[in-house]
């Protein structure tokens, strides 16, 4: 079911605090562990779930943390990706769910995540818009998830080459993960 929460100011925080969890588990690869998603934009409405990437080396390396990151909670989710590996701890009382992304990215930290990331807190004004759109189909595909994703892909398209375009990048036509 997608729920959409108010913002919780904590959201960051919660981050901070299971990345310097994670250390333990993740070694070096913690350090460049990413709070991207709606939860990393301040003020924005959100699913209550703290999405995390961080670069790795090769798809290899992630499937050799899978019995190591099971210790933390984690669970690997086959998602369909091609060029990440995708971990979920699930919420436990209040906190939110937990979505770790190991991706090989030769090009970190122009990841297309935290570019949006960063736009959206540069601009309010399309946060909201992003923040109605969801509302909306959250509404309209409240229990299909992947009508909802689907549904909203389209604008975050459009944002990330936003991004790109102020940053002197190339247009995005590469959608595949």
């Amino acid at each position: 079911m997608v729920r959409i929460m108010p913002p919780d100011a904590s959201w960051p925080e919660m981050f901070w605090h299971e990345r310097e969890r994670l250390k333990t588990f993740l070694g070096n690869v913690a350090d460049e562990l990413e709070h991207y998603g709606s939860t990393a934009v301040p003020g924005l409405s959100a699913k209550p779930i703290i999405d995390m990437m961080a670069p790795i080396p090769s798809l290899d390396d992630a499937d050799a943390l899978v019995s190591i990151l099971a210790g933390a909670g984690y669970r690997k989710i086959d998602a369909g990706f091609f060029k990440r590996r995708f971990f979920r701890r699930e919420p436990r009382g209040q906190q939110p769910a937990f979505h770790l992304h190991l991706a090989v990215c030769p090009r970190w930290p122009i990841k297309n995540e935290l570019l949006v990331r960063d736009w959206l807190i540069q601009h309010p004004d399309i946060a909201r818009t992003y923040e109605a759109l969801k509302m909306d189909l959250a509404m309209a595909y409240g229990d299909d998830m992947p009508r909802y994703t689907a549904a909203k892909t389209p604008f975050l398209r459009y944002i990330t080459n936003q991004a790109r375009e102020s940053r002197g990048l190339p247009m995005e036509h590469d959608w595949e993960e």
